[in-house]
């Protein structure tokens, strides 16, 4: 098959779809990693979600690979792309879940460190809603679990409610993280 209908193919509608919903992904993805790599103090970088990164690569350079080989006459290209990009989007997926639980967990551990250097006699005068920002900070790995434990790319719709809602929990840290960076 030549390159020309593989971009033809990756116009379809269906095909077109999922592949912003992994270049979306893969942007979010890519964020929250330089996010976790820079609050990281020891500039520790997470290689799992680089590997997924890879591996979904991989996929997306086995459609365009493709173009090159011999293949049966009659071979169905849609589904060998669709096929690739859903596997492509999988580890992206994956990707997302591992930088969010790491971001997350450097966020929580970061933040713990910052508020018990404060004095416990300032912490009230210093930490707007002191009891509540802890409060939060105790309650985000239940949440975080919840997510983690009801994450499932089989479940489409539901996988991107699952990432909405991790987002808006990362936000929310990275949030309390600058207010209390701040201080």
């Amino acid at each position: 098959m030549a390159e020309q209908n593989v971009f033809n193919l990756m116009q379809n509608d269906e095909i077109g779809l999922l592949w912003k919903k992994i270049y979306q992904l893969h942007q979010k993805t890519k964020i929250y990693l330089l996010t976790a790599e820079e609050i990281s103090e020891n500039g520790d970088a997470l290689i799992q979600p680089l590997k997924e990164h890879r591996d979904a690569y991989d996929h997306i350079v086995r459609i365009f690979a493709s173009t090159t080989k011999k293949v049966p006459e009659g071979y169905d290209y849609y589904s060998y792309i669709k096929g690739n990009l859903e596997k492509a989007y999988g580890h992206e997926y994956r990707a997302f879940f591992d930088t969010a639980d790491w971001l997350a967990y450097n966020l929580r551990h970061n933040l713990r460190e910052r508020i018990n250097a404060i004095p416990y006699n300032k912490r009230n005068q210093l930490i707007p809603n002191c009891k509540e920002t802890i409060k939060l900070l105790n309650q985000y790995p239940f949440e975080i679990s919840n997510l983690r434990n009801d994450k499932d790319i089989v479940k489409e719709s539901d996988s991107d409610e699952t990432i909405k809602e991790y987002e808006n929990l990362l936000r929310q840290l990275i949030k309390l993280y600058k207010e209390i960076d701040s201080i």
